[in-house]
């Protein structure tokens, strides 16, 4: 195969990743600062920043279909039975699995006569209304009617619910594809069966949580095969914030494996996948990085922003001081400034979470575990197998420089 040029083009980038660590860092922060003491943890500038010029970022990858579909098990229903298993191809429309719809007449017939028993308990209430002469009594009985007519309209709502899942309980694929997996109830997922689309492919890879806002959705990747100069070019899909990565090997930071902090699925989507294979591994280089020059912070990070004295909470010699920056233009498409002065990508900044103070002792250890009593799900914080990586060959360390 030969080599294939790259076709630089303007990157586009969307914020969302960006948006969810930042919002995650604030909260995390805000309990691991109660939860160890006046310590500020602060990070490096480098970790919250994009469009740094000359960074040498890359990361491993692995050639997988083009969406992988997971269907997922009722849990308040039974599955009477499952059509297909690991490895069968399957078709638009093809049944995967149906569930038992005996119980779900039974839970029907339940609420029916719970709506009659409501229904009467109204025509009673009626009654006893038309009966007395106690106003103040009238009054709590039309209340009493009031709440149940309430609880009759919950009750219809569920049966109609129950009504339309006895008419179809039939699970049916929506793709044409490959089932890569059907669950044998072990495990505590609802996902029950998983099926690989059949088509193009896309390129799968590792990030670490504190680069993650330096490969936001929609950048400019170039794919590098492992045995020759064959060059592929994709834009970057989605981050998968929903799940940490399985802890393998392959994540490449300038040629040197990142081993520290949860890690995070990303997914390349590919202009052109001829000649790449399933399984296959790959190397991933964002183009994003030299398409504007400078440092360019978001600006969560930035104490007024947009006014005459802007400032960060910046490390000096382990305590948290006012760092003054001097600001450019700001980019609304990624919600970042662009740092003239005052900042380079080597300084150690803090989130101003609104507990930040002058003098503040700093600390550059990130907590290794939730502080007791926080529990924080990983959809508010922020998936598969990953063959382990061998070394990427032809790659040297290099270092990144960013010019303020």
């Amino acid at each position: 195969m030969g080599s294939k040029k790259i076709k630089n083009k303007k990157t586009v980038i969307i914020i969302t990743a960006a948006v969810l660590l930042v919002a995650a860092i604030a909260v995390w922060l805000l309990f691991f600062r109660t939860a160890s003491g006046d310590a500020v943890y602060v990070m490096p500038v480098s970790s919250v920043s994009v469009f740094s010029t000359g960074s040498a970022n890359r990361y491993g990858g692995m050639v997988e279909p083009q969406q992988t579909v997971e269907f997922r098990k009722d849990s308040s229903k039974t599955v009477r039975e499952t059509y297909v298993k690991e490895g069968d191809t399957v078709k638009f429309g093809d049944v995967l699995f149906s569930y038992d719809s005996d119980a779900i007449y039974l839970e029907i017939a339940q609420k029916e006569l719970d709506i009659q028993r409501e229904q009467a308990a109204i025509a009673s209430n009626n009654e006893l209304i038309d009966m007395t002469d106690d106003d103040l009594e009238r009054q709590r009985l039309r209340n009493q009617n009031l709440q149940t007519e309430y609880r009759i309209k919950a009750l219809r709502n569920e049966l109609s619910s129950l009504e339309a899942s006895a008419a179809n309980t039939d699970v049916v694929c929506n793709v044409d594809g490959t089932v890569k997996s059907v669950s044998d109830g072990t495990d505590s997922s609802d996902v029950y069966i998983t099926v690989m689309k059949a088509g193009d492919y896309i390129v799968k890879g590792k990030i670490s949580e504190m680069n993650i806002a330096s490969l936001p959705q929609g950048t400019s990747v170039a794919i590098h095969s492992r045995v020759d100069d064959t060059v592929w070019n994709g834009t970057v899909a989605r981050i998968d914030t929903n799940q940490t990565a399985e802890n393998q090997q392959g994540m490449y930071i300038g040629g040197r494996e990142e081993e520290s902090g949860s890690k995070y699925y990303f997914y390349v989507e590919l202009e052109n996948s001829k000649g790449l294979f399933l399984g296959q591994h790959v190397i991933v280089e964002p183009l994003g990085a030299g398409s504007k020059e400078g440092l360019w912070l978001f600006e969560d990070y930035i104490e007024g922003a947009g006014s005459d004295d802007p400032f960060v909470w910046a490390d000096s010699s382990g305590r948290i001081r006012k760092r003054h920056v001097e600001l450019g233009e700001y980019d609304a498409e990624t919600g970042c400034w662009k740092v003239l002065s005052g900042l380079s990508a080597s300084d150690y900044i803090a989130y101003p979470d609104g507990t930040v103070s002058e003098g503040m002792k700093t600390t550059t250890e990130y907590p290794a575990s939730e502080p007791e009593g926080f529990e924080m799900t990983q959809e508010e914080y922020f998936g598969s197998y990953v063959p382990e990586e061998e070394p990427v060959p032809g790659i040297e360390p290099e270092e990144s420089e960013v010019s303020g």
